[in-house]
């Protein structure tokens, strides 16, 4: 059905007509809309949680209402996002970052290891090189033979020698509880000693029983992983994970037994238990005084059959001892941690003694000496019976050590040298070398140096020509040479003035 159509009369009656069409509508959708708020409050949560968010855009709300619907209850998809974006920034915080100096020392360790590669490889082609060039020396050697109708007649190897060694009932432990004490470097220096020590004592004429105490922590990490398990095929050498009281436990059954050695003569000498004695005097400087521990009087229940080698003990070594255990500090730490040795031996209730050094020798630094140098002076004294000796061998010409006999005494050689040169040596003399004539015993003119010293000035032309003056050959403003009326007076004058 077509709707009626509205009257129009000149005045606009239609326009007037559906203004107030529009009117009611709008009334009419704002009472349905002031109703439907009445049935539905808005609860406070809701507004509570739209407090100050971002108003959405309209697309996201549609995806918001239609996320809502589908899920069927309060819980949109919006919350879903939010959770996600919150986990991963908790992921983000939960890693940390390194710090400048982790970074710069991953950097060096990596370079690090980016060398050793290159060096394992260059060794490789070195080799490879080698076993090259002896194959055609050989083949050399074969066709030169062949051509000269003879045998051909090869290098043998040069292959070591057997060391026909006696074994010495003597134990020395090296501690190595002071990890926490040393940085990572350091460690590392401490296992090159260890290996020394070991190389020291498998070659030796007189090996001793060897111990590693407190083994385990990175040192054990270091010969099991960067060593490759070397030290599993070591001979003489036993390491014990308890500390060197219970090494030398294991030690003491083990020079009783059957496999303890030989007691040499150098050994048997003197009585036991008089082999540490008290030093009368220190090598302390005042600054070394005041942080140097006191030193204590042995207790009466001391364990005689271990004996602290350190530094700091107020007791030398005057030899050793058969069936007894030296225990060596394994640290390396610049003298930070002073006589830490010695009151780690106090608490343990045994014997102190440092190296017979001050005795026989005078040194222009510390008395300190790292694991293997120490290991290497027992086994020079093993074999020589001599301490001054087995010092000047072992100990590294850095530290400028000299016997006390040939510090105190002058060798014959220096006296004739410093001799002739007092001789030689000329008195100073304050006349001009062109006035005083020097003649040697046969008579002969010495003329050098007035020569010498004629040649270095020149004469000035001009108008200073007339004051006879000279000036020197560097063209320096003040005049080297004597007026003209001083030279008349000859060298008589100037002898006699003299």
């Amino acid at each position: 059905m077509k709707p009626a159509e509205a009257p129009i009369d000149a005045d606009g009656g239609l326009l007037e007509t559906g203004a107030a069409e529009k009117s009611e509508i709008n009334s009419r959708e704002d009472l349905d809309r002031a109703a439907q708020i009445q049935s539905h409050p808005p609860s406070n949560e809701k507004l509570s949680e739209g407090r100050g968010q971002k108003r959405p855009a309209d697309d996201d709300c549609d995806v918001q209402i239609d996320g809502v619907d589908g899920a069927g209850d309060g819980d949109g998809g919006a919350t879903d996002v939010d959770d996600d974006a919150s986990q991963d920034a908790g992921n983000e915080t939960e890693t940390p970052k390194l710090s400048k100096n982790k970074l710069r020392k991953l950097k060096r360790q990596k370079i690090k290891e980016v060398k050793k590669l290159e060096k394992k490889g260059m060794r490789k082609e070195k080799r490879h090189q080698q076993q090259e060039r002896k194959r055609l020396e050989r083949e050399a050697e074969i066709a030169a033979a062949a051509a000269e109708g003879r045998d051909p007649i090869f290098k043998e190897p040069s292959r070591r020698q057997p060391i026909s060694a006696t074994k010495v009932p003597v134990s020395v432990i090296v501690d190595c509880q002071f990890e926490k004490y040393m940085m990572e470097k350091e460690l590392v220096s401490l296992a090159s000693q260890i290996t020394r020590c070991y190389s020291d004592n498998r070659n030796s004429h007189l090996p001793v029983h060897m111990f590693i105490s407190s083994y385990g922590g990175q040192m054990k990490e270091r010969f099991e992983t960067v060593l490759h398990n070397q030290h599993k095929h070591w001979k003489n050498v036993h390491f014990a994970q308890g500390d060197f009281v219970e090494a030398a436990v294991e030690a003491k059954s083990l020079m009783s037994g059957p496999d303890r050695g030989e007691v040499i003569e150098l050994l048997a000498q003197g009585k036991e238990g008089d082999s540490v004695s008290l030093s009368e005097t220190t090598n302390y400087t005042k600054k070394q005084q005041k942080s140097a521990p006191v030193p204590e009087p042995e207790a009466d229940g001391v364990d005689k059959s271990i004996v602290y080698l350190t530094a700091d003990s107020p007791y030398t070594l005057d030899r050793l001892e058969p069936n007894t255990c030296y225990v060596i500090g394994g640290i390396i730490d610049k003298n930070r941690e002073k006589g830490l040795c010695y009151k780690i031996a106090r608490q343990k209730n045994v014997r102190t003694a440092k190296l017979p050094i001050g005795d026989f020798m005078v040194m222009q630094s510390r008395h300190v000496l790292t694991t293997n140098h120490v290991m290497e002076i027992m086994l020079r004294w093993l074999e020589t019976g001599d301490w001054g000796a087995a010092f000047m061998k072992v100990i590294p010409t850095r530290k400028g050590g000299k016997l006390k006999g040939d510090e105190e005494t002058p060798e014959m050689g220096e006296e004739q040298a410093e001799e002739p040169t007092k001789e030689a040596e000329p008195e100073i003399d304050t006349t001009l070398a062109e006035d005083v004539e020097m003649t040697e015993p046969n008579g002969a003119r010495l003329e050098g140096t007035v020569a010498q010293e004629q040649q270095d000035v020149v004469e000035v032309e001009g108008d200073n020509s007339q004051e006879g003056l000279q000036k020197n050959s560097l063209d320096q403003q003040r005049w080297s040479a004597p007026p003209i009326e001083d030279e008349e007076a000859g060298p008589s004058a100037s002898v006699s003035a003299s």
